[in-house]
């Protein structure tokens, strides 16, 4: 949930706030598809901001990986606002995320996957689009 400390001067979220919101969901998404503990983001492509979001409002956060390497990953992020009391949903931002394995040192390490964790991914984010 959008907090009233996290509106700027336009009655919005900033959009700098959700940016971090997303890298935090692609560390978190990354750590479980994998048992590597540690993940670093390598880039950020093509964030775009679809509609505000304001206090109050329930953000849900969708990932897909869209491309799996040795040592990292590609992660598409999906925005959306959440209406419980009507059960819709509005399109905030979306983006892509490269997240990259390291090691204690912050050195390239492979990626350790969990093949059950990224199949349930794949399958959820299946369902999601057949729902579209």
């Amino acid at each position: 949930m959008v907090l009233d400390q996290d509106i700027g001067l336009n009655a919005t979220l900033f959009g700098g706030d959700m940016m971090a919101r997303m890298d935090k969901v692609a560390g978190i998404a990354a750590s479980l598809m994998s048992r590597n503990r540690r993940f670093l983001t390598l880039k950020v492509s093509e964030l775009v901001f679809h509609s505000p979001v304001r206090a109050g409002e329930i953000i849900e956060f969708f990932v897909a990986i869209t491309r799996q390497g040795r040592t990292s990953m590609t992660l598409q992020i999906e925005v959306q606002v959440y209406e419980p009391i009507s059960d819709a949903r509005r399109a905030v931002t979306s983006g892509e995320f490269v997240m990259v394995a390291v090691d204690e040192a912050q050195h390239p390490e492979p990626i350790l996957w969990k093949p059950e964790a990224v199949q349930a991914a794949t399958e959820a984010h299946r369902a999601r689009a057949d729902q579209a």
